[in-house]
């Protein structure tokens, strides 16, 4: 019996090493940059949440303003213990990242999502411009990546930002190569030259907004967002998405269903690099 019970003890070791016990099924955690402006930090309104969303709480974290992981509850870019003034928002609300993590769940049934929530309202892309210095917008996002990526494999990154470059032709005409800049620093920092990015094209302009100078090159902008060629870069288009009464902001709603595409689309691009598996399906 003694010698049974010997070879079961070393069977079970054997198994956990080859990844076949309970430590070899421990998912791993994927986690994902939320960076741009003010339609990633969230301005949606909290109350209009579905009851217990997100379904799959126990699989999605968030690391938080105040560098902690925890559950992920909207809104994620909640500034309480904030850490980096520089991306600090006020009053966010409900952005697209709860609604990506909960689809990447159902795609990814092998992983956790974590995310990092970087982005903060009314900044230009020049404003997200490659300064390394923590005091940055690109700089806090480096800083808080390599944090969470002490206990996660920092996957990839959403992006949302063009609102505040309509204003300017010069800007717009430089967001791509702003743009592309901005990746390739993130995948220069960070270690990981094919790490995977989705942006999102502005969407349509509230008729209330036309005519208005701040505004006045923003199909201009869309234009040159769709042109963006990059490899391992994926756009998802915003147009058919309810705005706010603001004209400028998501609805709770829209920000669900933009949650969703987002994560289609990096699931797309997390399978080219063969760290996902699953279907593919839709919105």
């Amino acid at each position: 019996m003694r010698d049974l019970v010997g070879c079961l003890t070393i069977l079970a070791v054997l198994l956990v090493a080859a990844g076949c016990g309970p430590a070899g099924d421990r998912p791993e955690t994927f986690s994902f940059i939320l960076a741009g402006q003010s339609n990633m930090s969230g301005r949606g309104d909290l109350e209009r949440l579905p009851p217990g969303f997100p379904v799959n709480a126990g699989r999605i974290k968030n690391f938080t303003n105040a560098d902690v992981w925890a559950e992920a509850r909207e809104p994620l870019d909640d500034p309480g213990g904030q850490r980096d003034a520089c991306s600090l928002d006020l009053y966010p609300g409900v952005g697209p990242g709860s609604a990506f993590a909960q689809r990447l769940s159902e795609l990814l049934p092998q992983v956790r999502v974590g995310l990092i929530p970087c982005a903060r309202g009314r900044v230009t892309l020049a404003q997200w411009a490659p300064d390394s210095r923590p005091g940055s917008l690109y700089g806090s996002s480096l800083r808080r990546a390599r944090l969470a990526g002490r206990k996660s494999r920092v996957a990839g990154v959403l992006f949302y930002q063009g609102e505040s470059d309509a204003s300017s032709r010069r800007a717009v005409e430089a967001w791509p190569r702003r743009f592309a800049e901005l990746v390739a620093a993130w995948r220069r920092d960070l270690g990981d030259p094919e790490l995977p990015v989705v942006f999102c094209q502005i969407g349509d302009l509230a008729p209330m907004w036309r005519g208005d100078k701040a505004f006045r090159h923003w199909d201009l902008l869309k234009q040159r967002q769709a042109g963006v060629r990059l490899p391992g870069v994926s756009m998802v288009v915003t147009d058919d998405l309810a705005l706010k009464d603001d004209g400028i902001h998501l609805t709770t709603a829209s920000q669900m269903i933009l949650g969703r595409r987002l994560a289609q689309a990096m699931h797309q691009l997390l399978l080219r690099r063969g760290l996902a598996g699953g279907t593919t399906s839709g919105v």
